[in-house]
């Protein structure tokens, strides 16, 4: 039986898979695609002055005029039939085809200076698998341990030979099929050795990468984790944190939404060849498109790009896998692309860039993340701790942003599935965590917003995964004002106008963990908060947009005066979360805000507990906007509000 003692000092009988991967008899060929790329000779016309265009001999200009014409028609109809027969096989399955053009800096392959609205890329390996992907592999670990230090990585002991070994994790898609697991009724068979055949196409993947790279371990959660043993779970996905930073890199299948998937892509581009009018030759490539969607976004059709294309990328759990890793080596379907604290590369090199041009990198949140942690040591160009400590909470809440746009299968894992995140994050914060939100900034972590259309809405999970003030309580997208990547920058605030203006009080904030784990699940969690207080009903009305019927909520204070609500969850389901029309309804004030050139005020609407009496629970917030100065936090409802003191659960 094999012992790891982890990097915490802890130790447990794992499968001897986990402990050491040269102890499996493969009995895996994996075969290598040694076929070339498809080449075409063509002569491609892309403009009949100065694009390029068979070169031929010419008796008369009428002859030649002909001829051009010829060879224009021809080489458009088989280049055509080309991209038509290329679009057709990669859309069987149905969905959106782009193709790109470009050139390469490559000796014998160049294109006349003309032509300089070609774009110049790099091609990417034709398989992911291949001896050149490899290659390429080993040369970003090997640059990144030179320039970014390799102080970072963990190592793992195991108790038989008191030999220190560096591992990999491996992050991927359980997907719909059941894949191999460890439970307590096949703990011991583990621990003998597991049949190659049983294992997914993405373990076999992994493990083959794993011994190509040089290492003898592998960390898959699936495999080291006993899943049916509650206790050993709690035990487990605590130690997440220690466990993706701690190893040397992360394999993930990021192509792949099963088991099934593996690792590997084919990526071959398409070679196009000629003579310009001068007589130069040419060459260029065409290939897919390649998206560099790979941070979460959100409700729009880049969203379904990500999923569609990285559909790792899309699953909640994998969000702390990615961003607690040193290095993460990202199998994608067009090409391998590398992330590590320091850096972002791909192998068509424009991954920082989102295909935006070439000027400015896009900010990517791993390494915006990394950056906030080493400030926190370093300092940051003479920054003030609490500058570093306000940059560090405004990407807290960025990050939620990006996590609850992701999919969870169980919304009991809502807060354990970022709770390594969370560990890691309060080393440096010294704050403490408060499901999900934290006590330095809880002002701010408390202005969590839903604005989820009606129908892409749930119902509240009861029992409650976290206090409804949390934004772990729901499993719509929590949105924020002020976020780093998606909403305004540092310029856009106007100077000498602070933030946020609060006006509640927030008397005490207590918060019961039902595990072992304080960034896990929670027990109980209470908010008592002193502000003004309005009371209205609550309203529901129903109309047709785009065909569809849509559901929005008010509340109303008088025949004359009522605000919309952006709900929680969806209100009309049957359950303890059911809320209908004539609801009373408290509307706190909270905060006025600012965003670019505006300002928002924002409310919470709660409801009176069915589980606790003399309690409440928010259902929603409301937002009174008007540009800078214009919004009177005393008027309106608030005119004849009292102040009182609520307590939130």
């Amino acid at each position: 039986m094999g012992w790891l003692r982890g990097p915490l000092g802890s130790q447990r009988p794992i499968p001897s898979f986990c402990a050491a991967v040269k102890d499996i008899e493969l009995g895996y060929g994996h075969v290598m695609d040694t076929s070339s790329w498809l080449v075409f000779h063509l002569a491609a016309v892309l403009d009949t002055t100065q694009s390029p265009m068979a070169s031929v001999s010419r008796s008369s200009p009428e002859v030649t005029i002909i001829v051009d014409i010829i060879i224009i028609i021809l080489t458009i109809i088989v280049i055509a039939i080309i991209i038509i027969i290329f679009i057709i096989f990669h859309l069987s399955s149905g969905g959106r085809f782009e193709v790109e053009l470009f050139a390469t800096e490559d000796d014998d392959c160049l294109i006349p200076d003309s032509w300089d609205y070609i774009p110049t890329l790099w091609r990417t390996s034709p398989r992911t698998d291949s001896g050149e992907a490899l290659v390429k592999i080993m040369g970003w670990i090997a640059q990144c341990i030179i320039d970014h230090s390799d102080s970072l990585y963990g190592v793992v002991k195991l108790l038989e030979t008191g030999a220190k070994a560096s591992y990999i994790c491996l992050s991927h898609c359980w997907g719909h099929e059941q894949i191999i697991t460890t439970t307590r009724l096949t703990l011991e068979e583990r621990t003998k050795g597991i049949a190659w055949k049983d294992l997914s196409k993405t373990f076999q993947d992994a493990i083959y990468l794993t011994r190509t790279l040089g290492f003898d371990y592998i960390w898959i959660d699936s495999l080291c984790i006993i899943r049916d043993d509650s206790r050993d779970w709690e035990i487990e996905s605590a130690k997440m944190a220690t466990v993706y930073s701690g190893g040397r890199l992360t394999i993930a299948a990021t192509r792949s939404s099963s088991g099934r998937g593996g690792l590997f892509a084919r990526t071959e581009d398409f070679k196009v060849s000629g003579k310009a009018p001068d007589g130069e030759d040419y060459c260029l490539y065409f290939r897919e498109r390649i998206d560099h969607q790979i941070d979460a976004v959100f409700e729009t059709a880049d969203s379904i790009s990500s999923e569609k294309y990285y559909p790792l990328l899309s699953r909640a759990w994998v969000y702390q896998e990615r961003m607690l890793s040193t290095r993460v080596f990202h199998f994608g379907r067009y090409e391998l692309f590398f992330e590590c604290n320091s850096n972002t590369q791909c192998e068509c090199k424009s991954i920082r860039y989102h295909g935006a041009g070439f000027e400015t990198p896009v900010p990517l949140i791993k390494l915006e993340y990394a950056d906030a942690l080493s400030n926190y040591d370093l300092g940051y160009e003479g920054q003030a701790l609490s500058n570093i400590e306000y940059q560090c909470a405004r990407l807290w809440r960025t990050m939620v942003c990006c996590y609850t746009a992701l999919f969870l299968t169980k919304s009991k894992d809502r807060l354990p599935s970022i709770g390594g995140l969370a560990r890691q994050m309060a080393t440096k914060r010294q704050s403490k965590y408060l499901a999900g939100l934290w006590e330095e900034s809880l002002k701010e972590d408390l202005l969590w917003m839903v604005y989820t259309r009606s129908k892409l809405k749930k119902a509240r999970p009861y029992p409650l995964n976290a206090p409804t003030w949390s934004w772990a309580s729901v499993e719509s997208l929590a949105d924020y004002g002020n976020v780093i990547v998606f909403t305004i920058m540092d310029g856009e605030i106007s100077e000498g106008r602070p933030l946020y203006k609060h006006f509640s009080t927030i008397d005490k904030c207590e918060v019961e963990e039902s595990a072992i784990d304080e960034f896990g699940s929670i027990a109980h969690g209470s908010l008592t908060i002193s502000g003004l207080v309005a009371e209205g009903l609550l309203e529901r009305e129903a109309r047709l947009h785009d065909g569809e019927e849509m559901i929005q909520h008010y509340v109303s204070f008088s025949d004359t005066m009522r605000v919309r609500l952006d709900t929680d969850y969806l209100l009309d389901d049957e359950g303890l979360g059911h809320t209908g029309p004539g609801t009373p309804i408290l509307y706190l004030r909270m905060s006025l805000y600012q965003e670019g050139q505006k300002e928002f005020l924002l409310s919470f609407a709660l409801r009176k507990s069915a589980r606790t009496s003399g309690c409440f629970e928010r259902i929603g917030t409301s937002r009174t906007i008007g540009s800078l100065g214009t919004v009177d936090p005393d008027g309106g409802v608030f005119r004849t509000a009292k102040s009182r003191t609520l307590v939130i659960i």
